[in-house]
C-alpha cells in the first residue's frame, strides 16, 4: 500500500476509536429516584432495582409492565406479568440473571446481575439494604 492510504486508514481508524470511547466514557443521566418505599398503595408488592446500593427503579409487581435500567456494562430489559418478573434481555457477559427465571414475591432468591451490579429485591428487602440492617 501507499504511505497515503496507510495514513487514510490511520485517520479512520483512530477517529472511530474514539468516536468508541466517547460513546462508552459518557455519563448516562439517570433521573432522581426516590429511596424510600413509594407512598401510594401498590397493587402487588413494590419491587426495588438497586445499583450501587441506590435505588434507580421502584415498580409495582400487580401491574404488567416492561422496564428498562442501565448498569456498568449495558441495559436491562425487566418484564413485569401476573405478578412476577424476570430479566427479558440484557447486555452483559455473564447472564446468569436471564437465566434465573421468573420471580415472585414467595421466591427466595434475588436476581442479580454482578457485571451490571443491579439487584432486583422486594420492597422491604430494599430498605434493610439502604438502611444498613
Amino acid at each position: 500500500m501507499k504511505k497515503k492510504e496507510v495514513l487514510i486508514i490511520a485517520v479512520i481508524a483512530l477517529l472511530s476509536l474514539g468516536a468508541i470511547l466517547f460513546m462508552k466514557l459518557k455519563p448516562r443521566s439517570t433521573p432522581e429516584v426516590s429511596q424510600d418505599l413509594p407512598a401510594e398503595k401498590a397493587e402487588g408488592d413494590w419491587i426495588a432495582v438497586v445499583h450501587r446500593n441506590k435505588v434507580i427503579l421502584w415498580f409495582d409487581s400487580g401491574v404488567d409492565a416492561d422496564y428498562t435500567v442501565y448498569g456498568n456494562v449495558g441495559h436491562m430489559h425487566i418484564e413485569v406479568r401476573d405478578r412476577s418478573w424476570h430479566v427479558a434481555d440484557v447486555d452483559c457477559y455473564d447472564y446468569t440473571c436471564k437465566n434465573m427465571g421468573w420471580m415472585n414475591i414467595g421466591s427466595y432468591m434475588y436476581i442479580v446481575c454482578l457485571p451490571n451490579d443491579l439487584i432486583i429485591v422486594d420492597g422491604a428487602t430494599a430498605m434493610n439494604v439502604l438502611n444498613g440492617e
